[in-house]
């Protein structure tokens, strides 16, 4: 049980949650086994018919794949099937979903090949090296590299999930960070408008609809967001405000529109978050970015630690990063730009030399910040939950901050002006607490 909950944060105080998932969503499967075997022989004939995984569904298959893998080696006697000496039909499955983590363009039988190849060395090697969730980079992703990544690393974040209050509501925290080569800041400027999302990511989005009026008096645009989680559409009226801080940062905030709530279905209560973009080649126009993603949600129907996974399960919690990896190194023709127009003059404006709107400071916390709160968040104890909730709520004093100095680890406090500076910048105005 220890080993679970240092791969799977909170599962043994959350064991029904797989069930609640199945009787929401499934309920014709409520009397059936879950069967490890059976669900890579699924993923193994889809990728045998060529619907390949996209990244981050790659990225979850490697980590349940090596979390199945320890969990075994823990405890032999456990009702997992044994990955190290699987039998007839689970070898060949196993084979074939190591051959789907492989890189998109390798031909099926190469890859097929190669993971019948490594399957004996990576299994053993994950399941003595990925003993916590903050071993999966270092124990797993490296070893995927060598063994059946071709030497390309799987780019990729892993859902990490904490739960918070925002208005009253327990609302699952989601945060992504990543690093890209493929594509420049302005690449991905030209598909992070929300308009964009339905064509970008069709996995997900179903579709991004106006609403009258376009703008609210704030500034913010609206849209009318329908996505597909586990099979059940899901519609919110959201409104989202872009902004580049200088040539080489931009973000794009995002909030539940409660102007007109009644345009949804009333399924999501909390819907807030970011992304913030940064290019790392200092040429907008160059590859190399570093993205940081948040997302705060609350869905009705399930319990708080549930809905967490059924974000993660349903890539809802980690859209922004699934899509951006692949879409904004694809060309398409007729995406909305970054600064969507405000009206007809500005529509025939050129959107490379027209006139930016004014920059607005950054009031999100700094990449290092992120990371830090997530651990403290996963990790550590419910004094750090507190500071998430006051955050997120937007109730931070500097007196908060003090305490909360005093509490976290060395890291944090070796350099807590970087951090005071980040909770505490200035709102912009229409900006909301929880995307800070």
């Amino acid at each position: 049980m220890a080993a679970a909950d240092k791969l799977l944060h909170g599962s043994v105080q959350n064991a029904g949650w797989y069930d609640e998932l199945v009787k929401q969503y499934y309920p014709s499967d409520v009397d059936k086994e879950p069967s490890l075997t059976d669900a890579l022989k699924r993923i193994a004939a889809a990728d045998g018919e060529g619907q390949r995984l996209i990244a981050p569904q790659k990225a979850r298959l490697l980590y349940g794949i090596s979390t199945a893998a320890r969990l075994k080696k823990v405890a032999p006697k456990c009702a997992l099937p044994d990955l190290e000496k699987p039998d007839r039909t689970l070898g060949p499955a196993l084979n074939q979903c190591l051959a789907a983590i492989a890189p998109t363009g390798t031909a099926l039988k190469t890859r097929r090949d190669r993971g019948a190849a490594v399957r004996s060395s990576f299994v053993e090697h994950v399941s003595t090296n990925f003993t916590r969730a903050g071993d999966f980079d270092e124990a797993v992703r490296a070893q995927a590299v060598t063994d059946f990544r071709a030497d390309k690393l799987l780019q990729a974040p892993v859902c990490k999930t904490a739960v918070v209050m925002v208005d009253g509501l327990e609302s699952v925290v989601i945060d992504t960070e990543f690093d890209s080569d493929d594509v420049s800041l302005e690449g991905l400027l030209a598909i992070v408008n929300p308009f964009n999302w339905a064509a970008d990511y069709p996995a997900l989005f179903v579709r991004m609809q106006d609403q009258e009026p376009d703008f609210l008096p704030d500034g913010w645009r609206r849209v009318l967001e329908t996505v597909t989680v586990m099979g059940q559409e899901i519609t919110t009226p959201l409104k989202f405000y872009p902004n580049r801080a200088n040539n080489l940062e931009a973000s794009v905030d995002y909030d539940l529109d409660k102007s007109d709530f009644a345009t949804g279905d009333g399924k999501v209560l909390v819907d807030r978050g970011f992304i913030n973009m940064k290019s790392t080649s200092g040429d907008p126009k160059k590859p190399g970015v570093h993205v940081t993603t948040r997302k705060v949600v609350h869905i009705q129907g399930v319990s708080a630690f549930t809905q967490g996974k059924l974000v993660c399960l349903g890539g809802y919690g980690t859209a922004s990063a699934d899509f951006l990896i692949g879409a904004a190194a694809t060309k398409r023709t007729g995406r909305k730009p970054f600064f969507y127009p405000k009206d007809e003059d500005e529509a025939d404006r050129d959107p490379d030399t027209g006139v930016a709107p004014p920059a607005t400071p950054l009031t999100h916390f700094v990449p290092a910040a992120v990371d830090a709160w997530t651990e403290c968040a996963q990790d550590l104890t419910n004094g750090y939950f507190d500071m998430a909730q006051k955050w997120v709520t937007g109730s931070l004093t500097l007196t908060d901050l003090a305490d909360y100095t005093t509490r976290v680890s060395t890291e944090l406090a070796s350099s807590p002006w970087k951090y005071l500076q980040a909770m505490t910048s200035p709102r912009s105005p229409g900006k909301p607490g929880g995307a800070k």
